[in-house]
């Protein structure tokens, strides 16, 4: 064998023994750097990779959103088997700029919030702007808000987180809606109430049709409804004057049509047949 025939063996076996190397070195490190299963040879993972699995991230590896380079991540791994072997720390940032390589991308396989009312109105246009894991990272790997995220800023606003509503802030207040200034308008209120039997008095879709509920209702507060006479001044005569009959409620029944007969008959117990079924208005006049 001549010297060119014994390099060309020996070069083809060394490029045989690095075929051999790279080829499970490249298997062991995409094992290691994009596939999640691979956290959770640790067992202190589990839950991480379990909230993880059943979030809407769970197409995405881990490394897409906690960025740290092999020497970072080496140290990482020694901090965890040699100095803390029961607590995970926390070695990345997950920053705006990050997760706005999905959420502001114009990809349509993400939620794009830049035209979004709520982001709009606590991120882009404010000045004093959260980061988004303030909002979308106080539970692990569940980044839809809890009601008491809103709390954490607006609290002092209410009485509790949402008042008496009893639903999560962006029922009312759609978040992610675009062309939207997050005030609910009549038609939002009425997806839940309209026709609702709340407490035996049904909302029908007409009652006060050219009144934004807001006018009446703050859903912050204790109290349902503002004072009736913010709007209706009560006459100085006739029925109106009367003590009995100084509370509204009293006689009317809000957002109810039923007829003013059963109202006056609900004090006047002796009149149930007088002149029934007339409106007791017709002639006992509330005006002069």
């Amino acid at each position: 064998m001549g010297l060119k025939d014994f390099l060309i063996e020996k070069r083809n076996y060394v490029i045989a023994a690095l075929v051999l190397l790279m080829v499970p070195s490249y298997f062991i490190y995409d094992y290691t750097q994009h596939n999640p299963k691979f956290c959770i040879s640790c067992h202190l993972m589990n839950e991480a990779y379990e909230t993880w699995d059943a979030s809407a991230m769970h197409d995405l590896d881990c490394h897409k959103c906690h960025e740290s380079d092999i020497v970072t991540s080496m140290d990482h791994l020694r901090e965890v088997i040699f100095e803390k072997p029961q607590e995970v720390t926390k070695i990345t940032v997950v920053d705006n700029e990050l997760c706005e390589k999905c959420h502001a991308s114009a990809d349509p396989k993400w939620l794009q919030v830049a035209n979004t009312a709520g982001h709009k109105v606590h991120f882009y246009d404010s000045t004093d702007a959260p980061d988004c894991i303030d909002c979308h990272g106080l539970q692990l790997h569940v980044f839809e808000p809890p009601e008491e995220t809103c709390d954490t800023c607006h609290g002092e606003e209410f009485d509790e987180p949402c008042g008496d509503m009893r639903v999560h802030c962006v029922v009312c207040h759609e978040f992610t809606v675009a062309e939207n200034d997050l005030i609910p308008a009549r038609d939002d209120c009425l997806e839940c109430h309209e026709d609702q039997d709340t407490m035996g008095v049904t909302f029908p879709s007409d009652a006060h049709f050219d009144t934004p509920c807001l006018d009446c209702h703050n859903p912050h507060d204790r109290e349902q409804h503002s004072e009736c006479t913010t709007c209706h001044p009560v006459p100085t005569t006739g029925l109106h004057q009367e003590a009995a009959h100084e509370n509204c409620e009293t006689c009317h029944t809000p957002h109810s049509d039923e007829p003013m007969r059963d109202s006056c008959l609900s004090c006047h117990l002796d009149k149930e047949e007088h002149f029934a079924p007339a409106d007791c208005a017709g002639c006992h006049s509330f005006t002069p």
